[in-house]
């Protein structure tokens, strides 16, 4: 069993944003993981985000010259390689609409049938086919100024 994964970034992501991959985090390109999960089959999902955040950069349809950020899930075979990304929480590079259109506090669980349950604090979950393909079936939880949110220290989702 591998204990230590790659962190994969879509070739698409890095194409699109002209992201230079040796950049430091004082450049504006950071990546972090949020967590880890793994499935009866003996694969690993590893729940991440990457984004690049640069200011003085102007507001311009060149991608590559944008801020973003994207949520990012990657399925690892038993042997520790690479096998499937998916991204979410903004529009993919190529302008297709992500089916999970938010990124926050979330976490990361494999259903015994290989489902993957991706879920937001305090209530949206998300369930996602083993292989990354397609989001199967969505409860969100509604924000804002009329929705629910979670008070620190409370046992409750206290109503607007």
């Amino acid at each position: 069993m591998a204990h230590t994964f790659p962190l994969t970034l879509p070739a698409s992501v890095v194409a699109a944003h002209r992201i230079d991959l040796t950049a430091k985090p004082s450049e504006g390109l950071r990546v972090a993981v949020f967590d880890v999960a793994a499935a009866p089959s003996g694969d690993t999902y590893v729940l991440s985000g990457a984004g690049r955040y640069r200011t003085g950069i102007p507001s311009v349809g060149d991608p590559a010259e944008q801020n973003f950020t994207y949520g990012i899930i990657s399925r690892y075979g038993p042997d520790g390689s690479p096998s499937d990304t998916a991204l979410f929480a903004q529009p993919h590079p190529d302008g297709s609409p992500s089916a999970i259109p938010e990124a926050g506090d979330m976490t990361l669980a494999i259903l015994p049938d290989g489902t993957v349950a991706l879920s937001e604090k305090p209530g949206s979950t998300f369930l996602i086919s083993a292989d990354l393909s397609r989001v199967l079936e969505t409860w969100r939880m509604p924000f804002g100024p009329v929705g629910w949110h979670w008070v620190e220290g409370s046992a409750r989702i206290h109503r607007f």
